[in-house]
């Protein structure tokens, strides 16, 4: 079974890279959790989504659940050590503040949220959530080591050790 932190440490330096790549992950957890599977029935990365209204504007991800309502997501690849400010969540919560989306979600790759992020999110009409860090450790799924290219490639050494692992 892949650790989280070993997915996370194949990811691209590059903030961007890197962003696209968390919002990939995020996608793929949302439908192999044991929970968000059976919740939700499709998962879109926002330019995949058919009913998008421009390009990304804070909206990473949008999920169908089971009764049709939309969910309006953001993924967020920080650093373990940054904390979640208000100014990282207003255009995400402004922009999924509308009428189409019944639940908001911001993922994170960081356990810590400054006080006025979390009283912002707690205070919404609409009702908001975070999954963050130590949420996503402890989730029951089995992490892929990687995923079709989208991460650096493992080494000679690190098939051979995935393979022994398969046996």
């Amino acid at each position: 079974m892949a650790a989280l932190g070993d997915l996370l440490g194949r990811f691209d330096p590059d903030p961007g890279r890197r962003g696209r790549q968390f919002e990939r992950i995020c996608q793929w957890f949302l439908t192999h959790d044991p929970v968000y599977g059976h919740d939700l029935r499709r998962v879109w990365l926002w330019k995949e989504w058919p009913d998008r209204w421009g390009p990304d504007v804070g909206i990473d991800l949008v999920a169908e659940d089971r009764h049709g309502d939309l969910w309006a997501i953001q993924a967020k690849a920080y650093d373990a050590a940054y904390r979640i400010t208000k100014h990282d969540v207003d255009t995400f919560l402004s922009a999924s503040g509308r009428s189409e989306f019944s639940f908001r979600l911001l993922v994170a790759t960081t356990n810590l949220i400054g006080h006025t992020a979390k009283r912002t999110i707690e205070a919404q009409e609409k009702l908001a959530s975070v999954l963050l860090l130590g949420d996503l450790q402890a989730a029951e799924v089995d992490w892929p080591r990687e995923c079709r290219g989208q991460w650096k490639r493992l080494t000679r050494q690190e098939r051979h050790e995935s393979a022994s692992d398969k046996r």
